[in-house]
């Protein structure tokens, strides 16, 4: 079963992919790190980072020449174990370079969660795309 463990627990870890969502379309750098572990991992096919502060510097390389983000995505399980949980979602994101184009990316999520103080969070994620590509720069349309 893909979705396991107590409801309020599985509710309040949709909240936290939720806020990571918003987070991210926002670009608040606190948010998004808020999210996380202090001994947080995240891996991708770009990066392998360990520690909050490690992903804090990768945020600040990534979002440096993103004028705005578009990031949606679904979850596909969850399953609680007391203060941990392992879950997957999809991901659609959009990031709108200026000049430099788009780059669009979808991909699925393999985390593991932990409960601390209360609060739901990344301790380890792991990124696997299945598309990505580089678009031309966005412009926008006027209907007349």
């Amino acid at each position: 079963m893909p979705f396991t463990g107590p409801a309020e627990d599985r509710q309040a870890i949709r909240e936290l992919y939720d806020f990571y969502a918003d987070a991210s379309c926002r670009g608040d750098r606190a948010d998004f790190l808020a999210c996380w572990t202090q001994d947080g991992s995240w891996w991708t096919h770009y990066f392998d980072l360990q520690g909050r502060e490690a992903i804090a510097t990768q945020y600040d390389q990534l979002m440096g020449a993103v004028q705005a983000t578009i990031f949606s995505g679904q979850m596909l399980s969850i399953e609680v174990a007391g203060d941990t949980a392992r879950c997957r979602a999809i991901c659609s994101e959009r990031l709108l370079m200026g000049e430099h184009g788009q780059h669009v990316l979808t991909g699925i999520y393999h985390d593991e969660l932990r409960r601390e103080g209360g609060q739901w969070l990344f301790h380890r994620r792991i990124y696997k795309v299945v598309t990505e590509e580089m678009l031309p720069p966005y412009v926008a349309f006027s209907a007349g």
